[in-house]
């Protein structure tokens, strides 16, 4: 009895400051702190219910000898009652005031958890069920890779509010998702690893994101169009490769005749010697090798295709006498793109001796 009394003097969660308040999205938190503190100060029997209430009132004898019985109050009741208060008033300095509305009328610590956890636990497993669910759908799309992680990572912070940790490789694993093909090297990197912790793949994409930002602003242009990305890129059809245009038109001066977005260079003429960078890793034209996109990938293994043709392709060194002739003759119709189907009736002989003048004849 003399240690429940002492107990009651003193409030042993006076000195316990939480800095969750709580409210309707951080119940989780909010009960790690709390129950942190009770049981510090031993006393989570009176919010789980355990600690059972004293009777009120008990009989004891009176008089000399002790022949008379007597109903008098139970100390230890008295006592309960005090530690009790002091925990229920803890525990109501830590709600936030709409929440505290609720719970206003309860007059027991445990009368007052109990219907906290009913408020909350449903609200709690949805809110988890929700943040993976984003956790799982959100792509990187057009944020950079520091508020990309950062939002990721706020994800994660609100899983653990609900109650579930997000280690740092199921983090990791739900970023490298939402990444684009763009960042398909520094992902091989990142999933070869046996270990890795959030900050070193954080700083790896970091960094492949600034190469990538210093390549594109140099002579990366190329690289993009095949790619398929960026404004004005990319192949057209028709006779020249100058400043033209969308549309039709002659073949002088850059105007581009056939279809497509004119590019200052870009574009490579059907049959015609293509001009443009081969990669040494990749095989793949538009781009050299110190720009290459898996420059820094140790396990990237060039495809067959490519690989198969590096050394097919001979570039034509001979030079030829312009003839200003304004209409030429193929055998080998399929290697236009623009052609018109000759109506005339004179007979043209190629050099291997075959020769028609039938109207229906492609020149």
């Amino acid at each position: 009895m003399a240690s429940s009394s002492k107990t009651a003097a003193g409030n042993p969660l006076g000195g316990n400051a939480i800095s969750e308040k709580l409210s309707k999205s951080n119940h989780a938190l909010w009960k790690a702190q709390v129950m942190a503190a009770v049981r510090g100060a031993r006393l989570e029997g009176h919010l789980t219910g355990a600690t059972k209430t004293p009777n009120a009132l008990i009989t004891t004898t009176a008089g000399d000898k002790g022949e008379k019985e007597v109903t008098v109050r139970n100390p230890e009741f008295d006592d309960w009652v005090a530690t009790d208060q002091q925990v229920l008033g803890f525990l109501l300095s830590t709600l936030a005031r709409d929440v505290l509305a609720q719970v206003a009328t309860c007059g027991t610590a445990a009368a007052a958890w109990q219907m906290l956890e009913e408020m909350y636990s449903s609200v709690t497993r949805a809110r988890f069920i929700n943040t993976r669910i984003a956790l799982s759908n959100t792509k990187k799309g057009t944020l950079s890779i520091n508020e990309y992680v950062s939002k990721m990572k706020a994800l994660a912070d609100e899983m653990t509010a609900a109650g579930k940790i997000v280690d740092d490789d199921d983090l990791i694993s739900y970023i490298i998702a939402g990444l684009d093909d763009t960042y398909e090297p520094v992902i091989s990197t990142i999933v070869g690893k046996d270990t890795m912790t959030l900050g070193e793949a954080y700083s790896q994409l970091l960094s492949f994101e600034q190469r990538l930002a210093l390549r594109h602003g140099g002579d990366s242009s190329v690289n993009l169009a095949n790619r398929g990305r960026g404004g004005g890129g990319g192949q057209q059809r028709g006779g020249n490769t100058g400043n033209g245009g969308r549309g039709r038109g002659g073949n002088n001066n850059g105007a581009n005749r056939g279809r497509g977005r004119g590019n200052n260079g870009g574009a490579r003429p059907p049959g015609g010697v293509d001009n443009r960078p081969k990669c040494q890793l990749c095989y793949k034209r538009g781009h050299t090798v110190i720009n290459c996109w898996y420059r820094y990938d140790e396990d990237f293994v060039p495809d067959e295709k490519y690989a198969g043709s590096a050394t097919s392709y001979g570039i034509d060194t001979n030079w030829y006498v312009d003839t200003s002739a304004t209409d030429h003759v193929t055998g080998e119709l399929d290697k236009l793109t623009v052609r018109d189907r000759y109506k005339g009736q004179d007979q043209v002989h190629t050099a291997s001796g075959a020769g028609s003048g039938h109207e229906e004849t492609s020149v």
